[in-house]
């Protein structure tokens, strides 16, 4: 058993810049970069302090809305790369090591708007390849393989529509679906299998008062979410009431 001094003082700078052009036609091309700084206590498991993690993200992608419309559609792709990644240590599960550099390429589509009156959706898809592509010395089998627990796809719709119609102003019913494809594990022979989720909500609001039940997992879908190291399944339903006021 390792013990370290909790008082590590790490420090660095990062930046960020974007460029944006909003065109008369309401499309809008955008690029940006940006740069991540975490620190990272521990010991590996031979006693080695851990680096500070580090990220770099460049973003190239458009949004567009029509002329007298309230519907968004946007794309983007990505790719960011991680270095000293910390990651269970296959050589001892009780600790961790950093891999070395970690790169995710992906796309992201966006669509959200308002239908009528009453109705607006929210649509999303992600795809990500992450990969690793500076392994470990203590571990070069990792080169070229996917990174554990991050799904090429993943998808989720959600709407909610408004009873303003119906004399019901205050009424509102949303629904959605989330979707999170295959994942590999490092410690599993078979892929982690994908699972779709429905979530429902239901409010009222008057004045400054709205009340909301909130239910995700709906049908109490057994699934795994996850096997890092043991697998591990996903949260059932659950159901959250809450009250709130605004001033």
């Amino acid at each position: 058993l390792f013990c370290y001094n909790a008082n590590q003082h790490t420090n660095a700078s990062t930046g960020r810049a974007g460029l944006v052009y909003l065109a008369d036609n309401g499309l809008a091309p955008f690029v940006s970069f940006s740069q991540s700084f975490a620190p990272v206590t521990g010991l590996d498991r031979l006693g080695n302090r851990f680096d500070p993690t580090r990220g770099e993200q460049f973003e190239a992608g458009v949004r567009y809305q029509p002329a007298n419309s309230t519907m968004m559609l946007s794309a983007a792709t990505y790719q960011l790369t991680q270095t000293n990644v910390l990651s269970t240590d296959p050589a001892n599960i009780q600790f961790q090591l950093q891999r070395g550099e970690v790169r995710s390429r992906g796309l992201e589509l966006e669509a959200k708007g308002r239908i009528g009156r009453n109705a607006q959706v929210l649509a999303t898809y992600t795809y990500t390849d992450a990969r690793t592509i500076k392994a470990s010395p203590l571990n070069p089998e990792q080169l070229g393989r996917r990174s554990e627990n991050v799904p090429y796809n993943q998808l989720s719709v959600w709407g909610d529509y408004s009873f303003g119609d119906f004399g019901l102003p205050g009424l509102k019913f949303g629904a959605g679906a989330r979707y999170v494809g295959e994942t590999r594990s490092i410690f599993q022979n078979t892929p982690t299998p994908d699972f779709t989720v429905a979530d429902l909500m239901v409010s009222y609001s008057t004045g400054p008062w709205r009340l909301a039940l909130n239910v995700s997992n709906v049908a109490d879908k057994t699934y795994v979410a996850s096997c890092p190291s043991m697998c591990l399944y996903g949260e059932p339903r659950k159901a959250i009431a809450s009250l709130g006021y605004r001033w």
